[in-house]
């Protein structure tokens, strides 16, 4: 372990990042591939509402469970990476949060899930309650991550994440093929494969403790400072989910089963161009938490930019091939899905500005500007999705999406900037020099593959 700390600290920043970031982009790579048969699973033998019925299950109690953490895992990955307590100390803590936590926010998913008239079609709000299971889960899950993140355990959370996809695969072919569990199935099987995240926090925790103390009592002061640093960005982080998910929300209530089916594959198409700037949010976010001002002005910028040029690269590459692609994955009974798709791809393009600034502002305890900038988008996003689902469908939620995301980086961009003094096209516009380092990249490789 002392000689991995000693190779990264004689690493620059930069080097730091992108290496982290390709591993990490590398891994989710690899996960999409596992995801896409699960995901044609579901649809072709679950059909449109089957489809919507397992989409609501997993994104309803992520979202209560996500609002209800307060933005404390991201408060435990910054007072981690920055060393300000020891980790036994929040180790103490992440237990406590995940038991109080899970004892109010469930009851609250249960009644929200009792009253909502989204739920009304048949058989739909019995799996939306046996999903209250997912939060207790998914809240130890989250605290799991930010303990690999603020270790800067980059290697193990991407293979955390990369297993339990595996795992996911294996339990839902088991479900789909063997059990015929349908929607259900699939939500228990979702359940135990996020149960190993927790699993492998578990014995990380405890190669950490190396035969010392793995729980300690917290410090005095230590949830006042992790719940203030927590709660600067969370409410933009729950603006974020809602940016994200409340769509979903609507689609289901004034569009039926059937269009949450067909939206949540456009969703899920588009958004695998996210997991580009979202590797690099996982490793920016503590490098900077670590950096002075003068290196994290240095390094945001040039990620910014590189960000946005290979997403959208990646978005140009995935509207061409879209509509083979959505029929070769889903077959013609998702076709209708297609316009949505397409009109998300450069809303999650745009997106990736915001991801990446996101990530600097929290490693410099600037959340606040995240958190503006989001109600901002929201505010815009809720009311598209008001004036376009009921006339245009399911593309003008897809609309009220890619405006609200574009409105959102822009808005980051600008705190950003005042806040660095970085200039906009520095932050934004690839450079010559970063041309050139995709060159020599190339050339690497292709010497490597020639000399096999």
């Amino acid at each position: 372990m002392d000689e991995r700390l000693d190779t990264e600290s004689s690493e620059s920043p930069a080097s730091v990042v992108f290496r982290h970031s390709v591993m990490t982009f590398g891994t989710r790579m690899a996960i999409i591939f596992v995801n896409i048969p699960i995901s044609i699973m579901i649809a072709r033998l679950l059909g449109t509402d089957g489809q919507g019925t397992y989409a609501s299950a997993i994104a309803f109690p992520s979202m209560f469970a996500f609002i209800g953490l307060m933005g404390l895992d991201s408060a435990h990955t910054f007072l981690i990476s920055r060393k300000r307590y020891p980790l036994p100390q929040v180790n103490t803590q992440s237990l406590l949060l995940m038991l109080v936590l899970g004892a109010v926010v469930t009851p609250l998913y249960l009644l929200f899930i009792h009253y909502y008239q989204g739920a009304s079609e048949l058989g739909l709000r019995s799996i939306l309650q046996t999903s209250a299971v997912l939060i207790p889960i998914l809240l130890a899950k989250y605290l799991s991550v930010a303990l690999f993140l603020g270790l800067k355990r980059i290697r193990l959370f991407n293979m955390v994440n990369l297993v339990q996809a595996v795992v996911l695969l294996v339990l839902m072919c088991v479900n789909l093929f063997v059990l015929e569990g349908g929607p259900l199935g699939a939500v228990i099987a979702y359940a135990v494969s996020e149960t190993l995240v927790i699993l492998f926090a578990v014995r990380t925790i405890r190669r950490e403790a190396d035969g010392g103390r793995v729980f300690a009592k917290p410090a005095p002061g230590m949830f006042r400072t992790s719940i203030v640093y927590g709660l600067q960005g969370h409410f933009g982080g729950i603006l974020i989910q809602f940016t994200y998910r409340f769509d979903m929300f609507l689609v289901l209530s004034m569009l039926g089963l059937r269009a949450q089916g067909l939206y949540s594959i456009s969703v899920i198409l588009a958004e695998k161009l996210s997991h580009i700037p979202q590797s690099i949010n996982v490793v920016l976010f503590p490098q900077v938490s670590s950096l002075s001002t003068e290196e994290a002005n240095a390094l945001t910028p040039r990620v910014t930019r590189n960000s946005l040029f290979v997403v959208f690269v990646a978005g140009v590459v995935l509207y061409l091939v879209s509509r083979p692609l959505l029929l070769l994955f889903y077959g013609t009974e998702f076709l209708p899905a297609l316009t949505a798709f397409q009109i998300l791809i450069p809303g999650i393009v745009t997106l990736s500005v915001a991801k990446i600034l996101s990530s600097d502002l929290s490693g410099r305890d600037r959340r606040i500007y995240h958190t503006v900038a989001t109600a901002i988008a929201f505010t815009v996003n809720v009311s598209l999705c008001f004036a376009w689902i009921p006339r245009f469908g399911i593309a003008g939620a897809a609309w009220a999406s890619t405006v609200a995301y574009t409105l959102q980086s822009v808005l980051m961009l600008v705190c950003f900037t005042r806040l660095s003094g970085c200039g906009l096209a520095e932050t934004v516009l690839i450079r010559r020099e970063d041309l050139a380092l995709y060159g020599g990249l190339v050339r690497k490789l292709l010497r490597r593959g020639g000399g096999g």
